[in-house]
């Protein structure tokens, strides 16, 4: 399969990039390649005409939301993922098309011997096979003499000659007669009332999913087949309650995810409704043969007494003390909503009990007040126990507002009982809320100078000092070399860095890394008892292995974030390409880095909630007191609840959690990301970003005036200079850059005073955080 090294031209890239050649020509880099690894696949960069960084990013939404939250490169992606996947590098090459063009390609694919632009690299394009329909090998031969010649003697192909050359000259790529067919948008296809019925279609890159709607004007049983595929597709059904063609709280009804071209099949009794089915493309192109039919039976319509939407949604009123109420979810009701307003910031309180079938409760805000549930962050809290154990929810504070319980069936019919009790936090012993709490930066700055003084009892910040780390202004803005003067560098405290993995061989990090004496490497067998096998610098919870560190694409991220946490002083260590010296020290240089890898360029969303909750416990339960989190969920993914619960674990142990706010703010989001919303329930401290003048960041989430007073605050996270893979270094923006920040001063203060409590670290941190000067 292709790797960077076969996307990347080096005559190409220092053509391009005269800064990268220039480095070369001096002797400070000893190639292009060494740039691009190091630097130019974060600079967004292109490596070659083969891979089109912004066309890729601009195409793929996921991908571009996963590099802005500083997970991977575009072309870390396409290399371990979107090849695979058969996602485009560029504008020229279409996979289906390629493939269906190239029977002989698709069957090499569908062996899984190679990917279609692996062969398109190395021979379609110098057998004259075209990428897509929009550049034709052989009509660019024959127009342009010149290329035909240079084509020949070798040189270069004519796929290659065009994105290099021809693009810029205005050469013709195709006969401008050509019809070329463009996608068209997603239409519904409506099938009436249900009875018995066979669509015969089509999916693929520029079809990825049809839509189909039918209604029921009595109860039935429902059966949706999607069958003769020859590539992976997947069938959905939901209920559109409010049309807006996305799936809200309690809209899915059910789905088809079998591996391959196997025969997905949905099963379901439905009262009269509206219903839509989505066949989607997985990998690949396919045609598909959709069947439905329905059956109708004579189940008797329970009265639905709670609504279905939040509009419809039975209101409580003002809840002042406790309020019951009884009904049913099932399969002809499967969702109730309730409304209550709080008049007073309140501990909350919420069963469901009675339960003879699973059943889930969730607690829901509609901050944006669209009358829709379609993003993570307006379920502030659910209870999801398996088969018919009651669910509970408990917030020590909600902040006055409007709020909504939604009641969902998972499986089976049930009746159940609801049962809501709010108790005002005036007089009770819960965190108490301090002045000067912004709903931009939370109680602001961190100032590690005051936070350490007072871990050890002193009122009065530690006396200024000189920094004495060159361009480096980390640090200094949050006042850290007057602590290292005191003495505390973080010695003998392990932070648990739970990301990408980490560079194990990183000079800047040798002598930092945690080890596991107890375990002996390679040998495959579980030496410490501790359930982990050949853990003895970390573990893997991607693949499930002893070696924490992945591979160079990947470690970028985590290996930049122990650096800012841990990396050694020692003096200048490189020179920028304008000839300034700098220093990369980490904030708490003594303390001891234990790297987790929980985060993979191909996780699902339940392998990635999965994944950092057991990162979590092993960090916990091998003696981590710091655990930094530089990581979140995407927009609209479901609630992190298996890394709630792990950070509830942490917390009952001593265990301090900072984790990143996230860096979609100027997408519209409005609150932390998830888990960093966690702070707002007592688990952890969430962090944004400032640059060196003191100006939060464009993408920094916000804390929010809708959360209460919780801990958050801010640290620098604009140019962060860190260690990166392959012994470099390299600048960085991101909430991930500033909560290593704050895990480092984390660390510092309990060096200090290693009694501290989670609660105690939190508090301190609050109230010795600097909001003055703090731009928005």
């Amino acid at each position: 399969m292709l790797d960077i090294s076969d996307l990347f031209n080096e005559t190409y890239y220092l053509g391009a990039n005269p800064d990268v050649a220039n480095a070369v020509a001096t002797g400070t880099l000893a190639s292009g390649f060494q740039h691009f690894l190091g630097n130019g696949q974060f600079e967004g960069r292109d490596p070659s005409v083969f891979f089109d960084t912004d066309f890729y990013l601009d195409l793929y939404v996921d991908v571009d939301l996963a590099v802005l939250s500083g997970n991977t490169t575009a072309i870390a992606h396409f290399v371990n993922s979107g090849q695979f996947e058969g996602r485009d590098p560029i504008r020229q090459f279409f996979n289906d098309t390629y493939l269906l063009r190239n029977p002989d390609v698709a069957a090499a694919v569908e062996a899984d011997i190679l990917t279609a632009y692996q062969h398109f690299i190395e021979a379609g394009q110098f057998e004259g096979r075209d990428p897509g329909f929009t550049f034709d090998t052989s009509f660019y031969l024959e127009t342009y003499p010149d290329v035909a010649a240079a084509v020949a003697s070798g040189r270069l192909s004519a796929i290659e000659h065009y994105l290099q050359f021809g693009l810029v000259e205005g050469r013709e790529a195709f006969p401008i007669s050509w019809d070329i067919p463009l996608p068209e948008p997603t239409e519904v296809q409506d099938l009436g009332v249900l009875g018995s019925i066979e669509v015969n279609d089509f999916i693929g890159t520029l079809n990825s999913e049809d839509l189909y709607a039918f209604r029921l004007d009595s109860p039935g049983e429902v059966s949706i087949i999607l069958e003769n595929l020859s590539a992976d597709a997947d069938l959905v059904l939901y209920e559109d309650l409010n049309n807006n063609q996305q799936l809200d709280l309690g809209e899915l009804l059910g789905f088809s995810e079998q591996v391959g071209n196997q025969t997905e099949t949905i099963v379901k009794v439905l009262p009269p409704g509206n219903y839509s089915i989505a066949v989607q493309q997985y990998s690949g192109s396919t045609s598909y043969t959709l069947r439905a039919f329905n059956r109708a039976i004579a189940t008797p319509l329970v009265p639905d007494n709670a609504g279905n939407s939040l509009a419809q949604a039975r209101d409580l009123g003002p809840l002042t003390g406790g309020q019951t109420v009884s009904d049913f979810v099932g399969d002809l009701d499967r969702l109730d909503l309730y409304r209550f307003t709080l008049d007073e910031t309140s501990a909350i309180d919420v069963t469901l009990g009675g339960l003879s079938a699973d059943a889930d409760l969730f607690l829901v805000q509609d901050f944006n007040q669209d009358g829709l549930i379609i993003d993570r962050v307006e379920i502030l809290a659910s209870s999801i126990a398996a088969s018919s154990n009651p669910e509970a929810i408990s917030l020590p504070t909600l902040a006055p507002g409007t709020f909504y319980i939604a009641v969902e069936q998972y499986t089976g019919n049930t009746n159940y009982t609801l049962s809501l009790s709010a108790t005002p936090t005036v007089g009770v012993d819960t965190q108490t809320p301090l002045p000067g709490f912004d709903p931009n930066y939370g109680f602001g700055l961190v100032d590690a100078a005051a936070a350490v003084a007072r871990a050890i009892g002193e009122t009065v910040p530690f006396a200024d000092v000189p920094n004495p780390i060159a361009n480096n202004y980390g640090a200094d803005l949050m006042r850290v070399p007057e602590v290292w003067n005191r003495g505390f560098t973080g010695e003998g405290v392990v932070v648990a860095v739970l990301d990408t993995g980490i560079d194990l061989k990183h000079p800047e990090l040798q002598g930092r890394l945690w080890t596991n004496v107890d375990e002996i490497p390679g040998d495959g067998i579980d030496n410490d008892g501790n359930g982990f096998i050949d853990d003895a610098r970390g573990f893997d919870f991607v693949d499930f292995d002893g070696d924490p560190a992945i591979a160079l694409t990947e470690e970028q991220h985590g290996t930049h974030i122990a650096g800012t946490i841990a990396a050694t002083r020692d003096g200048i260590d490189a020179t920028t390409f304008f000839g300034q010296p700098f220093d990369v020290t980490g904030i708490a240089y003594g303390a001891t880095i234990m790297p987790v890898r929980v985060l993979g360029d191909r996780q699902t969303f339940d392998e990635f909630d999965r994944a950092v909750a057991d990162g979590i416990r092993y960090a916990v339960d091998n003696g981590a007191r710091v655990l930094n989190l530089s990581l979140g969920n995407l927009p609209g993914q479901p609630p992190t609840e298996n890394i709630a619960a792990a950070l509830q674990y942490a917390r009952d142990r001593g265990v301090v959690a900072v984790i990143a706010a996230g860096n979609e703010k100027d997408l519209g989001a409005f609150v932390p990301d998830d888990p960093a919303i966690r702070a707002a329930q007592d688990l952890a401290i969430a962090v944004g970003a400032v640059d060196r003048d003191r100006r939060v960041a464009e993408f920094s989430n916000p804390a929010s005036s809708l959360l209460g007073v919780y801990d958050f605050v801010v640290a620098p996270g604009i140019e962060i200079r860190s260690i990166v893979p392959a012994n470099g270094f390299l600048s960085l923006d991101g909430t991930s850059m500033a909560t290593p920040h704050v895990a480092g001063v984390v660390a510092l203060m309990l060096q200090a005073n290693p009694n501290l409590t989670p609660a105690q670290v939190e508090q301190i941190l609050a109230e010795t955080a600097n909001p003055e000067g703090i731009l928005v």
